[in-house]
């Protein structure tokens, strides 16, 4: 439904305002308070891209690190040393969660924070600041990854990426196409086939957190115990039919349930998903393979 706020845009191309400058003819506090779909379309614009890109990037610099370290530019002998595992696992567990609490201040013309008084949990960390800290979180994650790589060989890591490829385009054009199909909805104010499809979504996020947390407790299990090369594809193939139902739904939510200033949320949810179905998939390879 068009409002005056999706008409009256600029009429000469701007750069993207940051969180900590933000101009008061774009943004107001109320901008922050609902969600991404309810807002002008220059702000969901301006929302998309920045998560597509930072997603890239991560995504693109993972990749790389794999590379470097598959082709032994960066010496494997680094990833046999305990020390750099462990400051990876707990430097990837703590910057994860100081980004999953971290509230970006809105500042206004002034320079005064206007969600001071924000009732959400969590810690206020300026924007530039969450960029280094995904940044380092990324860093992290990339030498775990390489830990795991490097003893499969190429022909298993490429097919292994492809099908991931594959299944983000796919998420990425269904998603894009469905929120459409809300702007539809919403235009032709069929309000209760939107309640429908918002109450599915937020069933279906609620049951695979539910099948997450019983699917990481059977994997710390099966660290302790006998267990079969079955069990271990089994466990994969929930892994990886369960990572990429959550990439659907939260590509969902990054076009239509999050709020404009948790971009970086939606990037390590994202970054999050593809990595777990980029492994999951990469065990059902390499035993499709061994058969």
């Amino acid at each position: 439904m068009s409002t005056k706020k999706d008409i009256l845009l600029p009429t000469e191309e701007l750069p993207p305002p940051s969180y900590e400058q933000t101009p008061s003819n774009y943004y107001v506090l109320e901008d922050f308070e609902k969600p991404i779909s309810e807002c002008n379309i220059y702000i969901r614009t301006i929302f998309q891209k920045r998560v597509f890109k930072l997603l890239f990037f991560q995504i693109s610099f993972t990749f790389l690190v794999q590379v470097l370290f598959y082709n032994n530019i960066f010496s494997t002998s680094i990833l046999s040393i305990g020390f750099v595992y462990w400051t990876s696992f707990i430097g990837s567990i703590i910057t994860l969660f100081s980004l999953l609490f971290a509230i970006t201040p809105i500042l206004n013309p002034d320079g005064e924070i206007m969600n001071l008084e924000n009732d959400q949990f969590g810690w206020l960390i300026s924007y530039n600041k969450q960029l280094f800290l995904l940044f380092l979180f990324t860093c992290f994650e990339s030498i775990l990854i390489a830990f795991i790589t490097i003893h499969y060989n190429k022909e298993q890591l490429l097919t292994a990426v492809f099908i991931t490829l594959v299944i983000i385009i796919t998420a990425y054009t269904i998603s894009s196409y469905k929120a459409r199909q809300y702007e539809q909805y919403e235009m032709n104010n069929n309000l209760d086939m939107l309640v429908d499809e918002e109450n599915t979504m937020s069933m279906i996020y609620k049951v695979l957190w539910c099948l997450t947390s019983g699917l990481f407790a059977f994997g710390f299990v099966l660290i302790f115990i006998p267990h079969s090369s079955v069990a271990e594809l089994i466990f994969s193939w929930i892994g990886a039919v369960m990572f990429t139902v959550f990439l659907f739904v939260d590509m969902y939510m990054v076009f239509r349930k999050v709020r404009p200033n948790e971009e970086i949320k939606c990037c390590i949810m994202l970054y999050t998903d593809i990595i777990n179905l980029f492994l999951n998939i990469l065990r059902i390879v390499s035993r499709n393979n061994n058969d």
